[in-house]
């Protein structure tokens, strides 16, 4: 491993604004919530909340466990397969007081794909002990993505990799108080792991300390030597063959809460409440920097002789890093109907709470200055309808719509998080293998709203600023197809 230079003052935000959290792209879900979990919802754009129907109810709506039988076992593979396209229009890194004009990172025109395609599994086991209680655990995974950006797009220094894996293990227990009403409620132990890598301007940091080097040989009278080292800082500024790269992984686990309640006013007619609090982590891990190589001798030893604000900016140091993360918490409000004895309909509301992320601030275990990254996030909701038609006795087909609306505001659209608004249609259906065996099949199409970019490194206008003063400008256009299987068993 080599080490990197740890740049003071101003520059030493070169290093670092990183952000664990909003590390997903959840191509079916709007913020970072990964959004599919069972197929059975799926096959309704997850309209199916008070349908209760098997194990993996435990996820839209506990309560529903009242409703089964003995012992049921649900597992779910769900396949995301992303298609993502980042079209640049002028990607640029600056230097500000430096009197160096901004220089271009990357091609107008130039069009990546950066998102990945996963198969991600979901488990759930419930147990109905008597014809009132009922016990449930469900293994999920909540948040979840990866990101691969070019090496070299225009948003580099922004980002160029990230992954986030996710892990609910959800006990619960359920309670049915009347003939018409149940309850639940039951624990969240979740873990979080994330890693993030993004290429460093070390051009910034070089020509900075020449600059520097200049001014001071002014001061000494030596303005043929100034000259020259402004010159050089002229030519290394925004060269990326002096890009090094900074990763960052973390991981932790946290503790949180569901409640949920199901009522049936009347025969085939359902009405669900289910709330999952937030979560609340301390990211721990590690900050890998690495620097390039290649510097020409003259440009070495200038900033080597002439630290900048005191400190050299061949300083190494590879840190210890947290971040403090709290989850969203969603409210969902669900109803199911029976309108003819094999034609139902199927509703959701929710609501996450994502206004909490308003700034993530990573904490270095050394000098370094915190690392801060805007996000000023708004209130999400989602509107699921669906139905279900059972159209012959060993098979139900289903079908569903969904809006859903992403609570990250243009104005701070990140590459790790390049939301927006997005529809769902899905199909599905539920196959009898035998009376106490079934399977779920789901296929859906999730189209999101073209979202223009123009995220500057800035550090969210504080100072010290732990920033590249990078800024990505473009467009994405995002679209994908999410695969669905679940085996369902009684007994």
């Amino acid at each position: 491993m080599t080490r990197t230079p740890r740049p003071a003052g101003a520059l030493r935000p070169l290093l670092a604004a990183l952000a664990l959290l909003p590390l997903a792209l959840g191509a079916e879900a709007a913020g970072y919530r990964f959004g599919t979990q069972s197929a059975a919802g799926e096959g309704t754009a997850n309209a199916n909340g008070a349908e209760a129907a098997d194990a993996s109810t435990l996820f839209a709506n506990p309560a529903g466990i009242t409703r089964l039988s003995g012992w049921n076992f649900s597992g779910v593979v769900d396949y995301v397969d992303p298609k993502t396209r980042f079209t640049d229009q002028g990607s640029f890194i600056s230097l500000p007081g430096s009197g160096l004009a901004p220089r271009s990172t990357g091609t107008v025109g130039d069009t990546m794909s950066f998102a990945k395609g996963a198969a991600v599994p979901h488990l759930y086991a419930a147990y109905k002990a008597n014809d009132n209680l009922a016990y449930g655990l469900g293994v999920f995974v909540p948040w979840g993505t990866k990101l691969d950006y070019r090496a070299d797009w225009g948003g580099r220094y922004n980002l160029q990799k990230v992954e986030l894996k996710s892990i609910s293990v959800n006990p619960n227990v359920a309670w049915k108080t009347s003939p018409e009403l149940s309850l639940a409620a039951g624990l969240n132990i979740q873990y979080m792991e994330g890693k993030l890598r993004r290429a460093v301007p070390y051009a910034s940091v070089y020509a900075a300390g020449l600059l520097n080097a200049a001014h001071q040989a002014a001061a000494a009278g030596a303005p043929g030597l100034a000259l020259q080292l402004q010159q050089q800082a002229a030519t290394v500024f925004g060269n990326p063959a002096y890009d090094g790269s900074i990763a960052v992984e973390g991981k932790d686990w946290g503790l949180g809460f569901n409640l949920a309640l199901l009522w049936e006013p009347a025969a085939g007619t359902r009405m669900g409440l289910s709330y999952r609090s937030s979560v609340s982590h301390k990211l721990k891990g590690s900050a890998d920097w690495t620097q390039p190589n290649n510097l020409p001798a003259e440009v070495l030893a200038a900033i080597t002789a002439k630290p900048y604000n005191g400190v050299s900016a061949l300083d190494h140091n590879d840190s210890d890093v947290s971040l403090s993360v709290r989850t969203p918490e969603s409210l969902s409000i669900h109803g199911f109907h029976q309108l003819t004895p094999t034609i139902a309909v199927l509703g959701d509301f929710t609501i996450t709470r994502d206004s909490r992320l308003k700034q993530l601030r990573i904490d270095f275990a050394n000098s370094t200055a915190d690392s801060t990254t805007a996000e000023h996030w708004k209130d999400s909701t989602r509107v699921s309808v669906g139905a279900q038609w059972q159209a012959l006795p060993a098979l139900l087909l289903r079908g569903g719509y969904s809006k859903d609306m992403s609570p990250v505001p243009s104005a701070t659209r990140s590459p790790a998080l390049p939301d927006a608004h997005r529809t769902w249609v899905a199909l599905g259906a539920n196959l009898a293998l035998m009376d106490n065996a079934s399977v779920d099949f789901s296929f859906g199409k999730v189209k999101l709203k073209d979202a223009a970019m123009n995220a500057t490194d800035d550090g969210d206008g504080e100072q010290p600023c732990n920033c590249a003063y990078s800024t990505a400008r473009g467009n994405y256009a995002s679209k994908a197809t999410i695969f669905g299987v679940q085996f369902n068993y009684k007994f």
